[in-house]
């Protein structure tokens, strides 16, 4: 039977042969057969999870948009009777103490590539090759002279192959989405907050990074997670219900507004707060704050954002008026008041001596502005949703409007 040649570097782990190597998008496409949907009771296919199309689509644009991508290997398997491993020997390399062989793979010219881990990745690349005209498109040109790198094993037991999956699924440790996002410049909002972090002096030294919540007692205020939301919240407010279409918003008010301004603003003023301002000053630390107040709280800060943002446009919508004048110029100036307007809201936590008597006596707005909205009344305990931010953020729009600080801001313009 005809054979299909590879270059391989050979090893062995687990008692298996393994190879690995690299192939253009469009041959591999060729070369793989459809997955099977995992059933434990066949002995004939190993099977793999339902394809995520959203997962799969989001492949899709990184490869069509991303000229320098970069995408780890897919596992492929093949039996013993579809391929077989031939040494090389090369002339003036040693490899008779290291793991690694130079080789050849020869492959029956009808075998199929089963995957084993990759599908979404290579699902990608065979949704482009077969949607985009090949000629002279520079997509295309791109993949082909690109390689997917490969890890072939020979091995003809199907229950092993399901076992490697999972085995790879545990052994792997994806990145918190603060250390992920951080790391991650292509979207402008982590540039931006990543250059804020040098200019504003809330930011100094207090953003944790490789978690997405501060412990208790951490000299950290916020996560980078944390601050990336508030901020979204704040540039293009609530409406957005996934992250992808949110993140797709936001990158969007970047090209055509001032969100740099607008975030240097937020935050800078944020900082100016008095609890925030005495960490700044090294007057108390950041587990102090944590402990005596909701400042810290994910819930409490997206609450912030969101009130900022409606009352900011509303704001800048009156001092517009009838200016020719873009929209967004009055923004900026709006946030800081709005934030600064907030100054007077007591974030203090419920006092255990009030919340020992709450079983006769329920909490209201007298005890905080955040009663019956982020904290249970009945318990007293901070509640987590989209819900419970939404409501807080309702009552502190109320505050902003109603603030003397805004009223005389407005007249004064």
């Amino acid at each position: 039977m005809p054979k299909i040649q590879l270059p391989v570097i050979g090893y062995m782990q687990g008692g298996r042969r393994m190879m690995t190597t690299a192939m253009c998008a469009p041959d591999l496409v060729s070369m793989v057969s459809k997955p099977a949907p995992w059933n434990p009771a066949k002995t004939d296919a190993h099977g793999n999870r339902p394809r995520d199309t959203t997962h799969l689509k989001a492949i899709v644009n990184y490869l069509e948009g991303v000229e320098d991508f970069v995408l780890g290997a897919a596992v492929l398997y093949l039996t013993s009777r579809e391929a077989h491993f031939e040494p090389v020997k090369l002339p003036g390399v040693t490899t008779d103490f290291d793991a690694a062989q130079f080789g050849v793979l020869s492959i029956d010219i009808s075998a199929k590539f089963d995957i084993g881990d990759g599908q979404h990745r290579i699902g990608a690349y065979e949704h482009i090759v077969q949607t985009r005209d090949e000629e002279d498109d520079p997509v295309i040109t791109r993949l082909r002279d690109s390689g997917q790198p490969l890890i072939i094993v020979i091995d003809d037991d199907h229950k092993r192959r399901a076992q490697d999956f999972a085995d790879l699924q545990r052994n792997v440790k994806a990145p918190t989405q603060s250390l992920g996002q951080s790391m991650d410049r292509r979207q402008p909002i982590n540039r931006a907050l990543s250059d804020l972090f040098d200019t504003v002096p809330l930011f100094e030294e207090r953003v944790e990074y490789l978690k997405d919540n501060p412990g208790k007692l951490s000299a950290k205020l916020f996560s980078f997670k944390t601050i990336r939301y508030v901020s979204g919240l704040l540039l293009v407010g609530n409406k957005y219900r996934s992250p992808s279409t949110m993140d797709k918003a936001v990158t969007d008010y970047f090209e055509h507004g001032t969100a740099e301004e607008e975030l240097t603003a937020f935050w800078t003023t944020l900082g100016d707060n008095p609890r925030f301002a005495d960490v700044i000053d090294n007057e108390v630390t950041a587990a102090e704050v944590r402990e005596a107040t909701y400042l810290t709280s994910a819930g409490v800060l997206y609450a912030i954002a969101f009130a900022v943002f409606t009352a900011s446009a509303l704001i800048a919508e009156r001092l517009k008026g009838d200016r020719d004048e873009e929209l967004v110029t009055f923004r900026e100036n709006a946030i800081e008041h709005c934030v600064r307007a907030l100054d007077d809201v007591d974030f203090s936590r419920v006092p255990d001596k009030r919340l020992a008597t709450i079983s006769d006596m329920p909490l209201t707005e007298k005890d905080s502005i955040f009663a019956g909205n982020l904290i249970d009344p009945i318990s007293g305990k901070l509640v987590a949703g989209r819900t419970a931010w939404e409501a807080a953020a309702a009552a502190l729009a109320r505050h902003i409007a109603a603030n003397e600080y805004i009223r005389e801001f407005i007249e004064a313009q």
